[in-house]
C-alpha cells in the first residue's frame, strides 16, 4: 500500500493540468489581436461572413455572402440604421446604394449601363 502506481500518478497530474487549461479557455473568448495573412470564410449552409460590433453590441458591419450567393458589404451606424450597401442587386449587376442616418434611400447607382 506505500507503494506509489507511477501511471496513475502521471495520469493525475495530467489530468489537472487538463483540468485548469481548459477552464482558464472558458473564462474569455476574446483571442486578443490576430495578424494573419490571409482569412478563408466558407459558406456552411447559412453564408460565409463577417459580423463586426460596436461597445454597445450594436451591429455596424457585414461583409458576407447574401441570400442569392452574392458577396456584399453593409455598413450600419449606432443605432444599427443601414447607411450603406456596395454589392450586387438581383440581376448580379453591382450597385452602391446610400442611406441617410434613418435608414432612409438617399442615393443608389446600379453598375448596368
Amino acid at each position: 500500500m506505500n507503494k506509489v502506481d507511477i501511471k496513475s500518478l502521471m495520469i493525475g497530474i495530467l489530468g489537472t493540468i487538463l483540468f485548469f487549461v481548459l477552464n482558464g479557455a472558458e473564462e474569455d473568448d476574446n483571442l486578443g489581436d490576430i495578424v494573419v495573412n490571409s482569412i478563408t470564410i466558407k459558406d456552411d449552409g447559412h453564408g460565409g461572413f463577417i459580423t463586426a460590433f460596436n461597445q454597445d453590441q450594436k451591429r455596424t458591419l457585414y461583409l458576407g455572402t447574401g441570400k442569392e450567393q452574392n458577396g456584399y458589404v453593409q455598413t450600419y451606424n449606432k443605432y444599427e440604421q443601414p447607411t450603406s450597401y456596395i454589392g450586387s442587386n438581383r440581376d448580379m449587376d453591382g450597385v452602391l446604394v446610400l442611406n441617410d442616418r434613418y435608414g432612409a434611400l438617399g442615393y443608389t447607382r446600379s453598375g448596368k449601363h
